[in-house]
């Protein structure tokens, strides 16, 4: 793992990028924002959204360099050297391993040891460092939001800026308590990140931008460009729609429906926006409750919220977190 020193020598003539994958309400673009801003040179940081709706995945990027040419860029992270991931389930959705050169690091809000994540990954040269940001979030500041634990774990590993720097910026972005349980948040991180080091140095040359590099305009082929994407809507060639989309998976709790407690009086089936409440008609031709359909709830914990009589409970996802080596046995 390079010192702050040697970062800081790696900055003077290369970008270092950076990229955030998310969901969305979650605060990955936040956490692309916080890193420029607590940044002591250049920086940009730009969002990737799809379909912008809360749940959804997101990318955010972010080059840093101390030559103000290298980082005149509008163009996506393709080549990331630290990739931070703000929601485990997302590991097994999104490629965030794309692009990640040999000796790169993955940070991962997950309670999974590193090895475990390197063979879901399919990636063994690169780095992994993980830290259980969704208990601390929910402890500190009483709601899963990871984005500013993410860059706690990412202070230990990367030395691109302080903690006091990062208190900074979060204190011109926040106000009082707030900033504060953030900044408490971000020490806890740091000591609570576990890390799985290689041992294997970083090219940092790559995805580094050739200082105020330009396209010429009129360039052959320019002109039978597809003047907009193809979308298929045939189910026929590509099944679509969302009640095939596994957005269960989008939450970090499990939704809990007990049969002997509920009394049917259907006000969690009504008030449920992904229509996850099943229900069965019996033989009296009456609908009765059946139980969560975990495939599409999110859990956004409505039906909770209603139930009067408290059939319906919650838990945790994750379990307990766990590293792959100890760092008192080497694992620094």
């Amino acid at each position: 793992m390079l010192t702050a020193e040697q970062i800081k020598e790696v900055l003077m003539n290369n970008v270092i990028n950076l990229r955030f994958h998310a969901r969305g309400g979650q605060g990955g673009v936040t956490a692309s924002n916080l890193c420029v801003e607590a940044f002591y040179g250049y920086g940009v940081c730009q969002p990737l959204f799809g379909a912008e709706r809360m749940g959804s995945p997101t990318e955010s990027y972010v080059r840093l360099s101390s030559n103000e040419d290298l980082v005149r860029s509008n163009e996506q992270v393709y080549g990331p050297h630290f990739v931070s991931v703000l929601d485990p389930s997302l590991l097994g959705e999104i490629n965030v391993t794309a692009g990640i050169p040999k000796g790169g690091w993955l940070i991962v809000n997950t309670v999974m040891d590193q090895i475990s994540i390197q063979d879901v990954v399919g990636r063994k040269d690169i780095n992994i460092a993980t830290i259980d940001a969704t208990n601390i979030a929910l402890d500190v500041l009483g709601r899963n939001i990871t984005n500013t634990i993410i860059l706690g774990a990412l202070i230990r590993v990367s030395h691109l800026f302080t903690v006091n720097e990062l208190s900074d910026a979060i204190m011109r972005r926040f106000k009082g308590e707030i900033a504060g349980k953030n900044i408490k948040a971000i020490k806890q991180a740091i000591e609570d990140t576990c890390v799985y080091d290689m041992g294997t140095e970083i090219d940092f040359s790559i995805d580094t931008k050739v200082p105020w590099q330009q396209v010429k305009p009129g360039l052959p082929g320019y002109k039978d460009v597809d003047k907009a994407g193809v979308w298929y809507c045939d189910e026929n060639v590509i099944p679509y729609g969302s009640s095939q989309i596994m957005t269960g998976s989008w939450g970090e709790w499990e939704i809990i429906w007990d049969s002997e407690k509920c009394t049917d009086c259907a006000q969690c089936w009504y008030i449920c926006p992904d229509f996850a409440i099943l229900r069965v008609k019996g033989e009296d031709d009456l609908w009765h409750m059946a139980g969560i359909d975990n495939f599409h709830c999110k859990s956004c914990q409505n039906c909770i919220n209603i139930c009067p009589v408290d059939a319906i409970s919650k838990q945790l996802k994750q379990g307990p977190a766990s590293c792959a080596v100890p760092e008192d046995q080497g694992g620094e």
